[in-house]
């Protein structure tokens, strides 16, 4: 996820989304994997003279951290490692996740896209990673998965990739279930499934 994309309509019905997960599997804290990678911001123009923007009101309007403020009983835990080699980044996820055994936790992988297409960047999980931190997940949590609407112009994209994501899961069929809110962000959905 990249900063510039925080705190807009689809991170309401994420937020939104996840703590309604949390309370219904009654899960104890929210962990956010970010796949964080930094935005440059242009500057803004002040009577012909340019500024860079400060660096508090990045942090207010920008810091993906600040939802770990939440006021809510739901603890939310960030990892904003900078995602840019991908191996790297997968173990330390793992021991991220290592870190709450003891609580019951929704795991909500948060990519820039969702799952890889054909030809993947870092905007996207790969398949194999988000089977691999399925495989990190301990029973009981909930496993959520951001998806941003694919450019098949006209074409279905939800159903495509939660089966996707199953498979990429070994999962059988129509065990991913969806969560979104179309009348505020019409274009991203969370598959979620609590792991057995």
């Amino acid at each position: 996820m990249r900063d510039k994309f925080f705190a807009d309509n689809r991170d309401l019905v994420k937020w939104a989304a996840l703590h309604r997960l949390a309370e219904i599997f009654q899960a104890q804290r929210i962990l956010q994997l970010a796949f964080y990678r930094q935005s440059e911001f242009a500057n803004i123009i002040i009577d012909g003279q340019e500024y860079n923007i400060p660096q508090a009101v990045l942090a207010h309007f920008r810091d993906l951290r600040t939802i770990g403020n939440i006021n809510s009983e739901i603890c939310v835990s960030v990892f904003s490692d900078l995602f840019e080699h991908r191996g790297n980044y997968l173990e330390a996820v793992k021991d991220f996740l290592s870190r709450f055994l003891r609580e019951r936790c929704v795991v909500f992988l948060d990519p820039d896209t969702g799952l890889e297409p054909q030809r993947p960047s870092l905007d996207h999980v790969l398949e194999s990673e988000a089977k691999d931190i399925w495989e990190a997940t301990k029973s009981g949590d909930v496993y959520v998965f951001y998806q941003h609407q694919t450019n098949r112009a006209g074409r279905p994209w939800i159903e495509p990739k939660r089966r996707q994501l199953e498979e990429a899961l070994r999962l059988p069929e129509q065990l991913i279930k969806i969560a979104q809110g179309p009348q505020i962000a019409h274009d991203v959905v969370f598959f979620y499934m609590q792991k057995p």
